[in-house]
């Protein structure tokens, strides 16, 4: 192919290759069934609304990362709204981790409501009834805390290379400009003289 193409698009190419190795993960998750295991251990259901807004959030990342391949494919300057656009990303990224810390303490609760009620220490079936009990909080608490840490992190990645790109760019237009208006500049004397 063209590697003129590959490099007019670089910034929107790293987006989707890393995007479908995500996909490609995902796939291979959900063959092992870890959906179904975090479904059925995750009582508050908030792994799946980190997940979701993780997909959401991610294909946001990939639509600016198109904006962005198409400035520098076209030589426009950035809109200076751009950067700020990214702050949604980075606000994400938290959520994600606020949502993970949520599912932990609700987990917690989950695990220690009712779970010593009814606990009779001399009888080994109540003991076994609460750890059972006290099981579920737990799995709540640890499956919502890894999926929102790793979501979190998987968002500052794409944003941070985004955000990276983005000052890329700004810099060889901010030369190329200087270099416009030197070159007006020496035209502008050749004329004078």
């Amino acid at each position: 192919m063209n590697r003129s193409i590959f490099s007019k698009y670089n910034i929107f190419l790293e987006w989707w290759w890393f995007f479908c190795s995500l996909i490609l993960i995902f796939f291979v998750l959900g063959t092992v069934n870890l959906y179904e295991i975090v479904w059925n251990a995750d009582q508050t259901k908030i792994s799946y609304m980190i997940l979701a807004l993780f997909g959401a959030i991610s294909l946001f990342c990939g639509r600016e990362a198109w904006k962005l391949s198409k400035l520098k494919r076209d030589g426009l300057d950035a809109e200076p709204s751009l950067k700020s656009r990214y702050e949604t990303g980075w606000f994400a990224s938290e959520i994600c981790l606020t949502l993970g810390l949520i599912g932990t303490v609700s987990g917690f609760i989950l695990m220690l409501y009712g779970a010593f009620s009814d606990l009779n220490i001399s009888d080994p079936n109540s003991v076994q009834e609460s750890l059972g009990k006290m099981s579920i909080g737990m799995s709540t608490a640890l499956y919502t805390t890894l999926v929102g840490l790793i979501c979190s992190v998987l968002l500052k990645l794409q944003f941070f290379r985004l955000e990276i790109h983005l000052d890329t760019y700004i810099k060889q237009r901010a030369v190329l400009y200087k270099a416009r208006l030197m070159e007006q500049a020496n035209e502008s004397r050749k004329i004078q003289d």
